[in-house]
């Protein structure tokens, strides 16, 4: 019976600390999607590959709701994930985490052209939105996905300045 308990136990213990390394390994891959976003140079607003709409309305006294809509695939994309960093915030003084798709989910997310099953994870598109105290509101977005082989990546860094 000791024994049992005894595997049990460490069993517990090895599934606690895989979970913890996942996060850890999510978490840094959020950190060097970030810091990837700051390297950047280049930035456009339009893409070849897919829609991008981004808004902004005032919520409360120096208060702005921004959301970014991403769809209508043109291509065949799977493994999207998404970043979206808000006025430039800095990755080491920030509190908060910045809207993102597919970094901290276990599941995959596809956008293909004119397909959509949820229970599959094909969607249409992604909705993508936050708070901004700033009367400007600066959005960097960067956007990966792979081609239907899953071995080719493809990026997109997209720049936004919403004001009213």
């Amino acid at each position: 019976m000791k024994k049992l308990v005894l595997i049990c136990l460490i069993c517990l213990l090895t599934a606690c600390q895989n979970t913890a390394q996942l996060e850890t390994a999510k978490y840094n891959l959020y950190k060097t999607y970030y810091t990837d976003i700051f390297n950047q140079s280049t930035f456009t607003q339009t893409s070849l590959y897919f829609e991008i709409a981004v808004s902004r309305q005032v919520i409360g006294t120096n208060l702005y709701r921004f959301d970014v809509i991403i769809d209508q695939a043109k291509v065949a994309m799977y493994d999207v994930e998404i970043l979206v960093i808000v006025d430039n915030g800095s990755l080491t003084v920030s509190d908060t985490m910045m809207p993102s798709v597919g970094i901290f989910e276990d599941d995959t997310y596809n956008m293909i052209p004119y397909q959509s099953n949820n229970d599959l994870h094909y969607v249409k598109g992604f909705g993508l939105n936050g708070v901004s105290s700033e009367v400007i509101t600066h959005l960097k977005v960067l956007v990966m996905w792979k081609d239907y082989t899953k071995v080719t990546q493809f990026k997109e860094y997209l720049e936004f300045i919403l004001e009213d």
